[in-house]
């Protein structure tokens, strides 16, 4: 889908309606625990002043933040049609404009942003599905544990269930969410009838007149909490492939933005009457509720939970999924859960990854209050990282004028760095968690990358180009010319331009003497756009004594497959059936020690990584009897 792709109302209704379970999850249960931590900040009190300020600190974050920044703006920075910072990431490479040092940059911010995102996926699920079930609390006294071991057989349920797919369980997101949404309108404008009081916070008098009660301290820390009313907001980016800008736009004004007002304001006006108790058991988002109905909304905000969580993990697999394919992590194995949409996946290592930090946040932190410190910084450094790589955009493909892009950048970055600083400032409450994770997130993706790196400037010492393998292959007498086709697939994801002979394809003319026919070299490349169409998939070259090279190219939003290259040799004659094709790849063996290569830190991560890089064989699905992998030892 692109974003001028054009659609019926009806159809933008629809997809709307599935927007609001995948794009607005997460936002959507950010009421649960958005304003108790905002009351619980040193300097905030339970006067009528502090709640009209919070309220409206509440509002005009939502409003500047994903109304204007990202909806008004960030969301126009479309891939053809699709979003996320990969999408950046390839829209600035494509443009072919950017100097080396500022590519590095761009690649840079890329990886970190998806190691944030990752961290973020990690504790999303945890302090959702904790705050939904924590709402019992309200009723129930001593039942701490119960809520941990209930929030943590959910957690166990959902990243279970995601070998199987969720397919059937999707198509209930949309009507979920939007039953959710309902009720929590419905619960603020009951609050506000009563309290009508509270509207005054629509101004951002109340905001201003509280932040100047406070220390920089305590702005700071306000701030950090304030944040989490729109934690959620870069899935708008992010999954504008999935649904478009306008469908996205519709949910938000129509449904999502008016119920989560309702909402907000609707606790400020209960908190108005009911003075805050500072404790880990006072909820204002549930103390709205009425005794009889409170088990029923637990339940629904466990299910909105979860399919926020879900939203949270599927878009992980899709994340990753693109960095495999943009070659800054090794090929992890990708399951396909369904057979009508290609983006249901399923990638393990991830999925395991991801159970395995959430079950640790919750068993590290114990309560959504200890986790709400620790939730910010990866929201916060993202939506930073964003803005920095959406002004990389405009200044080097669209080429705004300075004017412009000083406009943008005086109004987005002076609110981003609040944040951020804000994030900061949370850090010794357990900020510091998700920080070292997307750390160490990064180092390994960028170990990936050098090492990678590295593999291919020793590669083109000894490997040689395909004109001049070909010339020799010619000059040679002893050689047999095998009348049975090969493919041979490039061991490194080295530039198409350098045409470089691959090493399985060395290696076996060198230990057998035997040339297949023909012998078809295969290279597979990632484009800057997010899918190839047919007609652009394959290109074929022609080097002589019965050796070719296919250039496959796919979008970073596209699995490779070797669907175009089969139909091709049928259509050509290289192979009648597939059961006549041999397939090589080379493995490298990689060897420590010696000095000349990777530093340590690299060297070591590198290699681990490398151990979890899938073969060919499993990632392309070829037959296992048909396909040959020849070792090659390399010093790192």
């Amino acid at each position: 889908m692109t974003s001028s792709h054009v659609i019926s109302p009806l159809r933008t209704a629809y997809i709307a309606l599935a927007a609001l379970g995948i794009v607005f999850g997460d936002i959507g249960t950010s009421p649960m625990y958005a304003v108790a931590e905002c009351m619980r900040v040193d300097g905030v009190s339970s006067s009528a002043d502090s709640v009209l300020g919070v309220t409206s600190m509440i509002l005009w974050s939502l409003l500047l933040v994903v109304t204007v920044k990202y909806l008004l703006f960030i969301t126009r920075a479309d891939n053809h049609g699709e979003g996320g910072i990969f999408a950046i990431l390839a829209l600035l490479r494509s443009s072919g404009r950017m100097a080396p040092g500022m590519g590095v940059l761009a690649t840079g911010i890329a990886l970190l942003a998806a190691a944030l995102l990752l961290a973020d996926s990690m504790i999303t699920p945890a302090l959702s599905v904790m705050s939904a079930v924590d709402g019992l609390r309200v009723e129930f006294d001593g039942i701490e544990h119960w809520i941990k071991l209930a929030s943590l057989a959910i957690i166990g349920g959902l990243f279970f269930i995601q070998r199987y797919g969720t397919g059937v369980l999707g198509a209930l997101f949309g009507p979920v969410m939007l039953v959710w949404f309902a009720v929590i309108a419905g619960l603020g404008l009951v609050q506000i009838l009563q309290t009508p009081e509270i509207l005054g916070a629509l101004s951002p008098l109340p905001a201003l007149h509280l932040l100047v009660s406070l220390t920089w301290a305590e702005i700071f820390s306000l701030l950090g909490s304030v944040m989490l009313a729109v934690t959620g907001a870069e899935a708008i980016y992010a999954d504008m492939g999935h649904f478009g800008r306008r469908p996205i736009s519709f949910a938000w004004y129509g449904i999502a933005l008016l119920s989560l007002l309702l909402n907000y304001f609707g606790q400020g006006a209960h908190l108005l009457q009911n003075p805050f108790v500072p404790d880990e058991s006072h909820s204002p988002f549930f103390a709205m509720v009425q005794s009889a109905g409170l088990v029923p909304m637990v339940l629904l905000a466990t299910a909105a939970s979860i399919i926020a969580s879900q939203a949270v993990i599927s878009g992980m697999f899709s994340l990753a999924s693109q960095a495999i394919h943009m070659n800054f992590l090794p090929r992890l194995r990708i399951e396909q859960t369904s057979e009508q949409e290609s983006g249901q996946i399923y990638v393990p290592r991830i999925n395991g990854l991801l159970a395995l930090g959430t079950v640790g946040f919750v068993l590290g932190f114990g309560s959504p209050s200890a986790m709400a410190g620790a939730y910010g910084f990866a929201v916060a450094t993202t939506m930073l990282l964003t803005t920095i790589a959406f002004t990389l955009v405009v200044y080097y493909v669209w080429r705004w004028s300075w004017l412009k892009i000083l406009s943008f950048c005086l109004f987005a970055l002076p609110l981003d760095a609040l944040f951020f600083g804000a994030a900061l400032a949370k850090l010794p409450q357990g900020g510091y968690v998700p920080a070292l994770l997307s750390v160490l997130f990064t180092w390994f993706m960028a170990s990936w990358v050098s090492g990678n790196r590295h593999l291919m400037s020793l590669g083109q010492r000894l490997d040689m180009p395909l004109p001049l393998f070909s010339e020799l292959v010619a000059n040679r007498s002893d050689l047999h010319f095998q009348p049975r086709p090969a493919v041979f697939f490039q061991h490194l994801p080295f530039p198409t331009d350098l045409e470089v002979t691959p090493h399985a394809l060395l290696r076996q003319v060198q230990l057998t003497s035997m040339v297949y026919q023909p012998a078809v070299v295969v290279d597979f490349l990632t484009l800057g756009i997010p899918r190839v169409a047919d007609a652009q998939r394959i290109q074929v070259e022609e080097f002589g004594n019965g050796i070719y090279r296919i250039i496959a190219s796919f979008g970073f939003a596209e699995s490779a497959s070797m669907d175009a290259v089969e139909q091709l040799g049928q259509e050509r004659g290289w192979w009648k059936t597939l059961d006549d094709v041999v397939y090589f790849a080379a493995r490298e063996d990689l060897r420590t020690g010696v000095r000349e290569g990777l530093p340590i830190a690299v060297r070591w991560s590198y290699r681990w990584m490398h151990r979890h890089d899938e073969n060919l064989a499993r990632s392309l699905r070829l037959p296992a009897l048909q396909y040959v992998e020849l070792g090659l030892t390399v010093d790192v």
